[in-house]
């Protein structure tokens, strides 16, 4: 029988590529090969945790560029919930520090002799000079203030305040040890509350625990790090990436080889949400559902499975994946019996309120957070993590993580911290394209043809979720 070999153009991680398509025998499809069958819905409507999301389909612009603003989320925000404040491979012996930075405070994480970990103010109390000015530290046995060498042990004890005998006895009847803050480890992460009495860690992520469980982040390991300076409200950053509805024009070159229309929307109590989406599947808005284009043929091949001899169409791709994937020799070199098929293949996005969003595979994980500049309103942090499994040689985390061909993915060295800004990202061309999307948000919000207002559709909820959770804590609510 001929083969009817059809070319055109997509790109792929950056790289054009001339594609070959592909059109196999016909064949019967079997019951269920097509089929989502991803994970169960979370049990929440949207509109039973918040009755009143109707009101957040039109929105003010002011919220995202207002001083005012600013000073109420420091307050009634960033000072009350649960924040991810790092990644718990980062800190794993006894005397590793890192510092987190949020809004005007500082904080230092530490794992202490007895293995237990603290997260202080990263301030002494002499006159409030930051303790700490790295990202990260090794073998620590104290920190000491470089100003005036007041002195304190990693539980925040302070143990030395240099010629003692010159200060008054009114300056020092005060509390001389560093302020702690809550801090919780789940799932490979750190989390911290800067709250006298935060909500409970397992209420606060609730259902959200065990699906992260389920990747083994604890096994994992940074291979790439970005700070990028971004001249957008970490607001306007955030939700970006909590939508897929900007797939389709922002990255049209993942159309052949992911599903950006039909994605599951899940949404969970305290601001929580998720999507789901197909990955080795074909987007309904590229013109062609049965050839197999050059990502599908990608995918095949990674997965060990050879496009050429392949019996049946783009259709059957995903389901081929996630089979190849369940043999124990896969070319991966992962175990992935805990995992459901679809984990196997799709792309899981949950967003962690209030500034976290992961894109989650087996083989890695691309986690962003989005955190306020000190003082301008209309500046953030984009923090880039991309984590990876132990995989086997010649393996990488997913191409559109954009961790470069000549990083190190062994684990063996955590790479530095880059801090760049928007106009030299260096996140990937996915990531890359999203940054360019947040610039050009928050200028547009300035414009008076706006009417000082922004709308949103059905298919970008987890933005509207977002916006009344967030309301809650500023209303005093939560």
């Amino acid at each position: 029988m001929a083969t009817n070999v059809r070319y055109a153009e997509i790109r792929f991680n950056d790289r054009p590529i001339k594609q070959q398509l592909v059109d196999p025998e016909s064949f019967t499809l079997e019951p269920g090969e097509v089929t989502a069958d991803y994970e169960a819905r979370s049990p929440h409507r949207l509109d039973q945790l918040y009755p009143n999301i109707a009101g957040y389909r039109v929105v003010s612009t002011k919220r995202f560029m207002d001083p005012a603003e600013k000073g109420r989320e420091e307050d009634k925000l960033w000072s009350k919930v649960w924040l991810l404040a790092g990644i718990s491979s980062d800190i794993p012996n006894a005397g590793d520090w890192f510092r987190f930075d949020v809004g005007p405070q500082s904080l230092i994480i530490v794992r202490d002799k007895d293995n237990e970990l603290n997260a202080l103010y990263n301030v002494c109390k002499h006159r409030g000079n930051e303790l700490v000015q790295e990202d990260f530290g090794q073998d620590a046995t104290s920190f000491t203030c470089i100003m005036h060498s007041w002195r304190y042990n990693l539980k925040g004890k302070n143990v030395r305040v240099t010629d003692r005998d010159t200060f008054g006895p009114e300056a020092l009847c005060q509390n001389l040890d560093l302020t702690p803050v809550h801090v919780q480890e789940r799932a490979g992460l750190i989390f911290v509350s800067m709250a006298q009495e935060p909500m409970p860690f397992e209420d606060f992520y609730g259902d959200l625990l065990p699906m992260l469980d389920s990747y083994h982040l604890k096994d994992m390991f940074v291979v790439k790090h970005l700070v990028v300076d971004v001249p957008a409200n970490w607001k306007t950053m955030y939700s970006v990436f909590n939508e897929t509805y900007h797939a389709h024009a922002t990255h049209p070159q993942i159309k052949p080889y992911v599903d950006d229309h039909f994605v599951q929307y899940d949404f969970y109590p305290n601001g929580h949400n998720r999507n789901l989406f197909a990955v080795g599947a074909v987007s309904p808005r590229w013109p062609d559902s049965r050839f197999i284009n050059m990502g599908l043929a990608f995918f095949l091949q990674e997965a060990g499975v050879k496009a050429a001899g392949f019996k049946g169409d783009a259709r059957h791709v995903r389901r081929a994946i996630q089979q190849a994937k369940r043999k124990v020799e896969n070319p991966f070199g992962i175990d992935y019996s805990g995992f459901t098929d679809n984990q196997l293949t799709d792309d899981w996005n949950p967003s962690l309120f209030p500034n976290v969003t992961m894109n989650m595979h087996p083989e890695g994980v691309l986690l962003q957070r989005f955190r306020p500049h000190p003082t301008d309103p209309e500046r953030g942090y984009q923090d880039v993590f991309v984590l990876s499994a132990h995989l086997a040689e010649g393996r990488r985390p997913p191409a559109y993580m954009g961790v470069e061909d000549d990083v190190d993915v062994s684990g063996k060295l955590r790479p530095k911290v880059r801090r760049t800004t928007h106009d030299d990202p260096q996140g990937g061309e996915v990531v890359e394209q999203d940054i360019a999307n947040m610039v050009t948000l928050q200028r547009g919000m300035h414009s008076r043809g706006l009417n000082e207002t922004i709308v949103f559709s059905e298919q970008e909820r987890r933005i509207q979720q977002f916006l009344a959770e967030l309301d809650l804590y500023l209303e005093d609510r939560r």
